[in-house]
């Protein structure tokens, strides 16, 4: 028996801008449901008084990956988001003492410059798809530069894994900001 039911082909009229406008963290606790449709996220429940917060990164500097390893028939998928906010300064601070502080992890949003929003860090209890740990602060940097027009800057690294490709969110979601 076949494992394939389905080919892809590139059109020549298909374009798709790079990099991420911004991205949404909620908590994983925070996230009480998912409703998918059709391999979609068509609806999000949070629990009471509970929502995403924004972050917006700084123009062309985040951006999503996501990375398959195949091993003895098993999948598991590193995705991975890093995203720079300029200036060296205690807001950018708290927000990363924010993300530190938070150990049972992230559930993201992220939106590509193109428009598509992507859902990822969900947990076993949020879909029945495959198995998922919700994202984590892996990494952060701040540097300062050392000539006045380098980056002055924080960049941050949240990284989930999982046997499940990011979900995409349905156009008509409003996200519980």
């Amino acid at each position: 028996m076949s494992c394939l039911s389905t080919g892809y082909s590139v059109s020549c009229s298909l374009s798709c801008a790079g990099g991420l406008d911004k991205f949404w963290l909620a908590s994983v606790e925070d996230v009480a449901s998912l409703t998918i449709t059709s391999g979609e996220v068509t609806a999000i429940s949070m629990v009471s008084l509970t929502k995403f917060y924004e972050f917006q990164p700084y123009q062309e500097t985040a951006s999503f990956t996501e990375t398959g390893e195949r091993t003895n028939c098993n999948t598991v998928i590193t995705q991975t988001l890093v995203g720079s906010f300029p200036c060296h300064s205690q807001d950018v601070r708290d927000a990363i003492a924010e993300m530190q502080a938070c150990c049972c992890g992230f559930v993201i949003i992220h939106q590509e410059n193109g428009g598509g929003r992507w859902i990822w860090g969900t947990t076993n209890d949020l879909t029945t798809l495959g198995i998922g740990f919700p994202a984590q602060l892996t990494n952060f940097e701040t540097t300062t530069g050392t000539a006045i027009n380098d980056q002055n800057q924080a960049t941050v690294t949240l990284t989930a894994r999982t046997t499940v490709q990011a979900l995409p969110l349905d156009g008509a979601v409003v996200i519980p900001v």
